[in-house]
């Protein structure tokens, strides 16, 4: 776990300083993108930087108390998962009683003058369930199935999350949740047949929703034309486009982009990434793909080292999360899939994004302090002294008896 990483000691260094790198970047970014539109509705230029700030700082709170003063397997309980997951599940269901509607959709509770979006949360929590639920039948021997009677229960828990998603309506974040619980069934070991199933069902499936809205179709129509009724519907990608485009080699210079004067909608959230090449220019935006794909390749590198099943599931679902979207959003933002709503990893404006992404972090960071703990231990027993825990409390000797050695905790 300890092993260098490119010019770090370690893959924990790497994601500590990329994040930080990203976090800076998206600052920069959200004030750029919005001041004009924060001056104008509120009156206060830094009206979403600070609001990016008090984010960023109860989430980077979060993520360092998880990683670092929590053993992610008593998070991973089935009783805490459990809780969890009815929390959020009647937070879904709360919405449409109390959420307040955003263009056009439930998606927010507002307490205190703070918003909350639940189906945000729902991503964590169906990671910690996924890598909790299947985690502890991959221990037991039990073969993983999408429809087997012992391991099916994830694959329908998800689905109550996502069908109270697409409700708000969220199609987006509803697809997310249930591609990440299937990601993680798939990185548990389905067989071939039932990934080939996944594939053709989940064609099959978002071809019935997009033909089931119009506005849905609507959008993939306007994809499929790429440019097409740019003054209409396709008005928004038009601008997005344009905005990329118009940033060059170098970009302009910083604060001077053009599309932050309400030309491109949502530039400081969906669409923060047009923004960002507009003004970076193609060398930035190399840049930034860059810096996500080194931090990939940091948690990657923890996931494959983790010996503990559902620690290695559980780094793999957050990678799924914070690069899987990035991915989405970048492809979105340039084109190259339709519009559908996902927010750029550090560098989209969002509060409970923002923390649920730190929060997958620690709980990353957590995973791989608990693992090289272990490794200590493991070298300290192999060269005859004794194995002792940082609190010094518990000590086993090579002549013990070692049984429960590595059992989780319950």
């Amino acid at each position: 776990m300890n092993k260098r990483f490119i010019i770090w000691d370690n893959p924990k260094d790497a994601i500590i300083t990329l994040t930080i790198i990203l976090m800076i970047i998206g600052c920069i970014n959200v004030f750029s993108a919005s001041f004009v539109r924060a001056e104008a509705m509120f009156n206060d230029g830094k009206f979403f930087l600070k609001r990016y700030a008090a984010y960023a700082a109860i989430g980077l709170s979060l993520m360092w108390f998880i990683g670092w003063k929590i053993n992610y397997k008593y998070l991973l309980s089935s009783r805490f998962c459990n809780l969890l997951y009815g929390i959020v599940f009647v937070a879904l269901l709360a919405l449409d009683v109390v959420g307040v509607v955003v263009n056009g959709s439930r998606r927010w509770f507002y307490l205190a003058g703070i918003s909350v979006q639940p189906s945000e949360i729902a991503k964590v929590v169906i990671i910690m369930y996924a890598s909790s639920y299947l985690g502890m039948r991959i221990k037991k021997g039990i073969e993983i199935s999408l429809w087997g009677p012992k391991t099916r229960l994830g694959v329908i828990l998800a689905f109550g999350y996502s069908f109270l998603i697409f409700k708000q309506p969220d199609l987006g974040t509803a697809a997310i949740v249930f591609a990440l619980m299937l990601g993680m069934y798939l990185v548990a070991g389905i067989s071939k047949q039932q990934v080939l199933v996944l594939v053709a069902g989940g064609m099959a499936m978002a071809g019935v929703l997009a033909i089931a809205a119009p506005y849905r179709l609507q959008r993939i129509m306007l994809w499929l034309q790429q440019g097409g009724d740019e003054r209409g519907g396709g008005y928004q990608m038009a601008q997005s486009l344009l905005a990329i485009g118009s940033g060059g080699i170098v970009g302009t210079p910083w604060g001077q982009g053009t599309s932050k004067f309400f030309y491109l909608p949502e530039a400081h959230t969906d669409f923060a990434f047009a923004n960002f090449c507009q003004e970076w220019g193609f060398l930035g935006a190399l840049a930034l793909v860059g810096t996500f794909t080194i931090f990939a390749l940091a948690l990657f590198r923890i996931a494959m080292s983790t010996k503990d099943e559902r620690g290695f599931l559980l780094v793999s679902g957050a990678t799924f999360l914070l690069i899987g979207q990035a991915v989405a959003n970048m492809a979105m933002v340039c084109g190259l899939l339709p519009v559908i709503g996902v927010p750029l990893t550090f560098i989209s404006y969002g509060g409970t994004s923002m923390i649920m992404n730190l929060v997958s972090l620690g709980l990353v960071i957590s995973v791989y302090h608990q693992e090289a703990k272990e490794e200590l231990k493991q070298e300290r027993v192999a060269q005859g002294k004794p194995a002792v825990e940082r609190n010094g409390v518990r000590v086993v000797r090579p002549s013990e008896n070692r049984r429960g050695f590595n059992e989780w905790p319950r």
